[in-house]
């Protein structure tokens, strides 16, 4: 971190190219692989799975551009809830940060349970629920002594991820050009195929792939350290999604081509990237795979579980939640063990429900991602259009045309998320203003703040 200045700022250092190379790093590129399987097969988009990247790209870049011009007007942490706090009402913010603190309550249960998944596929004599348990647990001890990942560690894990899915690109080139796969590099039905096109699928594949580009924001939090932010932060963050989605198109587009008939051979969608590999001859790759991913899927775990009780800790000394239990703090760790242990253990207790249905696992983590782009949007049209009536050039084209795209687009993904995530959401959100009601004495006072920096 660079050290502050004599005015307690942050020294300005970071460019362009460091920015947007943070970003895609922090959307872990290996992601794509995760997915494969579970949007591959027949029962997922039946082979449209760089399809469905394709429309989620242009559903996060109307919401990129959104997010270029609230960036300006409220740069610092916790996004959705500083944009909506200010565009619309403190109340109103309140509720979009108590939808984000049900993303942050479930966010490691994708971890374990990819771990527990890919832990079973390779030994299977162990449950995938035991594995599940095992480091829900290990993280929760991590995270009670203190222990945290150096950035060398994060570093080595990230170049990994983006050498792995460069090499994984090459072996598919090669292996089609060697007559194998599709025969060809260029393939039509390798990215629209009418005979298994289902457009129903196809949109709820967009939608719980909004979880892909999550945390392409977090360079808004760096702000304070680029240089000529005004100019850079908008290029970067738009550099950023649709970086990410040209690098996860062509990486499932390349895995389409190796393997088409993966549409109808895939066993098991929730580990298929264990059965790709072996298809197309290279047995190797599945265990460096197995390796990285699962390095990444702990280091993201374990930083899920340290964030979240931090979130929860910064709401308990606010009085937002009980002190007594949640804003307590290890005498003996200096940790917030009450919080650490509730964001280990109720991801873990909803992760062993799921432990067969990963794709009923991230629906759940969809509505908070979804609705958070929502709101985004819309801030942009009430703060800009409703409350500066900014009318310039180009003002209905910024303001009205584009956030409202952006709602459209998300609403309509929204459709398509499961029942059973929709019904946790909404519950999750009626708790939230009966306990915003009860705090505010009928909203007649403005809520707490809420912190969302770790």
């Amino acid at each position: 971190m660079n050290e502050p200045n004599k005015q307690g700022e942050l020294k300005r250092t970071l460019g362009l190219p460091l920015l947007v190379g943070f970003g895609l790093a922090y959307l872990a590129p290996t992601v794509v692989f995760n997915y494969y399987g579970i949007w591959t097969a027949e029962s997922g988009t039946g082979g449209h799975y760089p399809l469905a990247l394709l429309i989620t790209t242009v559903l996060m870049a109307f919401t990129g551009l959104s997010y270029t011009y609230m960036v300006k007007e409220v740069p610092i942490a916790g996004s959705v809830y500083a944009y909506t706090s200010r565009a619309m009402n403190p109340h109103i913010g309140f509720i979009s940060g108590w939808i984000m603190l049900l993303d942050y309550m479930l966010m490691p249960m994708a971890g374990f349970l990819l771990l527990g998944i890919y832990g079973h596929e390779y030994f299977p004599m162990i449950p995938a629920w035991v594995i599940v348990v095992g480091v829900a647990i290990l993280c929760a001890i991590l995270n009670i002594v203190g222990a945290k990942t150096s950035s060398i560690v994060d570093t080595l894990i990230i170049a990994a991820q983006l050498i792995f899915t460069a090499l994984t690109i090459i072996v598919c080139v090669i292996y089609v050009c060697n007559g194998g796969g599709t025969g060809s590099i260029l393939s039509g039905t390798a990215i629209y195929n009418p005979e298994t096109f289902d457009f129903s699928n196809l949109m709820h594949a967009a939608a719980i792939l909004c979880l892909s580009f999550v945390g392409f924001d977090a360079v808004t939090t760096m702000v304070e350290e680029v240089k000529d932010p005004d100019k850079t932060m908008g290029k970067a963050i738009m550099l950023i999604v649709i970086g990410a989605g040209i690098l996860f198109f062509i990486t499932a587009y390349a895995l389409n081509i190796a393997w088409p008939e993966g549409v109808y051979d895939i066993e098991d969608p929730d580990s298929g990237i264990f059965e790709f590999f072996p298809a197309i001859g290279y047995d190797w790759m599945a265990d460096v795979f197995f390796v990285v991913d699962n390095c990444a899927s702990f280091i993201c775990s374990l930083a899920a579980v340290g964030a979240g009780s931090r979130i929860l800790l910064g709401m308990g000394r606010d009085n937002l939640l009980p002190k007594k239990v949640f804003g307590h703090i290890s005498p003996k760790r200096n940790t917030p063990t009450y919080n650490i242990l509730l964001v280990t253990f109720i991801p873990m207790i909803i992760g062993l429900i799921f432990v067969n249905n990963l794709m009923g696992a991230l629906d759940l983590v969809s509505f908070g991602v979804i609705i958070g782009f929502i709101l985004v949007n819309l801030s942009v049209f009430v703060l800009f259009w409703v409350k500066k009536k900014e009318r310039g050039n180009g003002a209905v084209v910024k303001y009205v045309i584009i956030p409202w795209i952006g709602v459209a687009f998300l609403a309509f993904a929204f459709i398509y998320i499961g029942t059973g995530a929709k019904i946790l959401g909404v519950c999750w959100t009626v708790l939230g203003i009966i306990y915003l009601a009860i705090k505010t004495k009928g909203f007649k006072e403005l809520p707490p703040e809420m912190s969302f920096e770790e």
